[in-house]
């Protein structure tokens, strides 16, 4: 069962070339700081500006430097199912898990979403995670399908980023014993945490995962005073994750805290000065509580 903080992890680059040298130091310090898994070229990972050869690279780096360590998760961001067959054919050697998003663009039929799905899951030997995100992809993955999906052999949970919560509790029930729901919003993961989801997919803990997986431990003990203190810390650094698009927010604090370059692929650009200034405050903060 998937649970717990899992990182989704950013592409470093350099000179517009994949950073092997930085990616190798940031992911060590990544699966050392206590979290429950990566995923490696998901959306915050820049997938949809990789090519499949760097695709590939980052994910074979990433499963030599952990070793087990920790789930190892790829992303299979791409609306064309032979393409995301393709992938999983030429990765799943190298990772415990898919994270699989729902076709994007061409808005597909409840019935195509199943039978994209239903033919991932027939061409691997590896688990699924299911991705729906409608504000990106411009449709959800409705309830009779989902069920229909869970019922397949390998897919194994989903990483829901609709905002209604009601589905941690409500569709959880519902569907095999061990399967895992997972949020992907920072800001509502302790609503999610509150209605069910067993863990988190998050980009915030790129930059405190230590504080994040403390946040975490502290729910399921049962810590009340620990978990608000966390939660509260935590709250402004979720929301300055996405105040301009991501990943370019995450790869500034990552800039700064010495793992990488914040450099990002067109039409992606740095983030502005404004911005900078609050990170660098919040990150100074983070520091001061983390010491403390």
């Amino acid at each position: 069962m998937l649970e717990g903080y899992i990182v989704a992890v950013v592409s470093p680059f350099k000179n517009k070339k994949i950073d092997t040298s930085a990616f190798e130091r940031y992911i060590n310090y990544i699966i050392n700081s206590g979290i429950s898994g990566i995923v490696v070229c998901g959306s915050t990972g820049e997938s949809l500006s990789l090519s499949n050869q760097e695709k590939v690279e980052l994910v074979k780096i990433a499963s030599e430097i952990n070793r087990g360590k920790v789930k190892l998760i790829g992303g299979v961001i791409d609306p064309v199912t032979d393409n995301c067959v393709e992938f999983i054919k030429k990765t799943e050697e190298y990772v415990d898990y898919f994270l699989c998003i729902c076709p994007f663009y061409i808005k597909p039929s409840q019935q195509q979403i199943h039978d994209h799905f239903k033919k991932l899951n027939d061409s691997t030997r590896r688990g699924i995670v299911l991705y729906n995100n409608p504000g990106r992809v411009g449709t959800s993955i409705g309830w009779d399908v989902f069920r229909k999906l869970c019922d397949l052999k390998n897919i194994i949970a989903v990483k829901e980023c609709a905002s209604d919560l009601s589905r941690f509790s409500l569709w959880r029930p519902m569907v095999k014993e061990n399967f895992s729901f997972l949020t992907g919003n920072d800001d509502i993961a302790c609503g999610a945490l509150a209605m069910g989801a067993s863990g988190i997919i998050s980009v915030s803990a790129n930059v405190a995962p230590g504080l994040c997986v403390d946040m975490y431990d502290a729910f399921r003990k049962n810590d009340i005073k620990k978990f608000g203190i966390l939660r509260d810390t935590l709250a402004p650094l979720h929301e300055l994750m996405f105040v301009e698009p991501s990943p370019a927010p995450v790869k500034y604090a990552l800039s700064k805290l010495g793992f990488i370059s914040d450099e990002l692929r067109e039409p992606l650009s740095s983030i502005s000065a404004e911005l900078r200034k609050k990170i660098d405050t919040l990150l100074e903060r983070l520091e001061i509580f983390s010491n403390g």
